[in-house]
């Protein structure tokens, strides 16, 4: 269960902006979305408390440009 992009998030009453990553669809229908957050902006997590390093963001970024793809 995520704590906050989730159907049931456990730190927030609901998901923000209503973005849930539960499943992979879901994950891979907000991959442009989790790209501009979390590997160009870094905004996401919000206020890093999962300690996101550089080399992760990039690691999700071309995971991203080839395709978001989930076995």
């Amino acid at each position: 269960m995520c704590g906050c992009h989730s159907e049931h998030p456990t730190k927030v009453d609901q998901a923000p902006k209503g973005v849930k990553l539960d499943s992979p669809a879901e994950i891979k229908l907000q991959a442009s979305a989790i790209e501009q957050q979390a590997v160009q902006t870094e905004t996401m997590p919000l206020g890093n408390v999962t300690d996101m390093t550089r080399a992760e963001r990039d690691i999700l970024g071309r995971w991203i440009a080839q395709g978001a793809k989930i076995p």
